[in-house]
């Protein structure tokens, strides 16, 4: 799957004719745009991050897809709430956005992914993928090998994640956190400071939600980045439809924006020119974070991103705008 860099390199990237045209930068006056919720549920095992997760989506949308990595656990709940079901044959990052753009097809307004944590720490997540690839260089270097090569893949999985059509919720599992502590002795040792996600350490920076379960099944805010709703540190017990229907009522007093699906319909056009489409990839898309959107070209039919499908139509409408030029000075 190509990056955003490659795909702006397929659309035609600068040449001597756009480099020095720039953006239009400019301070406008803010509205608050109608947009996706991006929530986190943490907690330990047993803690109801699944039945949560479910209660929630269905106060936010009426068509409900769960990528299940738990063994095909969220089927217990099939005559508590309405979902499609889909249960992941592994947790490679790339199947998971395999996942997303099958649900972007099939219109799923509120994605559960439960949980992210197998697509980090579980087999054939990015660490084990990181410790495969390093194991198999030359150098045996992690961070000149593994990282370097499977990095780039953990950021299309999050791009996926954070540009899909609706709304998600994704769900993680804890583990104990330590920090080094100066003991009498003068040395270090490890202590106890909590729990923490088991995902990467700067995870929880990407939600705009984050509610964290104990085995009471109540909730405590520890972020919220919607203003009034919920404060840090609030505690909710036993979060249901309600709590999701209150977030999703609130994100949708926003200003309406532009869909996923507008914009291909819009790409596909046949009277959409290749400057049209640079111009849509270096301006909107890129500034809305859409490009990494997970989808089906509606042509191909072949997985692809929003970016890529743009940069691909472009560079094809360019040729063919060459071509005619090409032959009607020949004429």
């Amino acid at each position: 799957m190509a990056t955003a860099t490659q795909a702006a390199a397929s659309a035609g990237g600068p040449n001597r004719h756009t480099q020095n045209q720039g953006y239009r930068l400019d301070f406008e006056d803010v509205t608050r745009p109608a947009t996706n919720a991006f929530i986190a549920l943490t907690g330990p095992a047993n803690a109801g991050k699944t039945y949560t997760s479910l209660a929630m989506a269905t106060g936010m949308g009426t068509n409900i897809g769960v990528c299940d990595t738990e063994r095909g656990r969220a089927s217990h709940y099939a005559g508590l709430f309405p979902f499609k079901h889909l249960r992941m044959p592994d947790f490679r990052p790339q199947t998971l956005v395999q996942a997303l753009a099958i649900g972007a097809q099939r219109e799923i307004d509120v994605m559960i992914i439960d949980s992210g944590t197998h697509y980090w720490s579980g087999r054939g997540g990015v660490l084990e993928q990181v410790d495969r690839t390093t194991d198999a260089s030359r150098s045996k270097n992690a961070f000149t090998s593994g990282w370097k090569s499977v990095k780039p893949i953990e950021h299309q999985m999050w791009d996926a994640i954070m540009a899909f059509p609706g709304h998600v919720i994704m769900t993680l599992r804890v583990k104990t956190a330590y920090e080094l502590v100066r003991n009498d002795s003068g040395g270090v040792e490890p202590k106890k400071v909590g729990l923490k996600p088991d995902q990467r350490a700067d995870a929880e920076y990407e939600f705009d939600f984050v509610g964290d379960l104990d085995m009471s099944h109540t909730m405590t805010v520890s972020k919220c980045s919607y203003p009034g709703l919920f404060e840090s540190g609030e505690r909710i017990e036993l979060p249901d439809t309600e709590t999701g229907a209150k977030i999703a009522q609130w994100l949708n007093e926003g200003t309406p924006m532009p869909t996923v699906q507008h914009y291909v319909t819009r790409v596909m056009k046949p009277e959409t020119t290749y400057e049209q489409c640079l111009a849509l990839f270096r301006g909107e898309l890129s500034q809305r974070g859409l490009l990494g959107a997970a989808l089906f070209a509606p042509d191909t039919q072949e997985q692809t991103t929003l970016g890529g499908l743009v940069a691909r139509v472009g560079a094809e409408r360019r040729a063919a705008a060459e071509s005619g030029q090409t032959d009607g000075s020949a004429g």
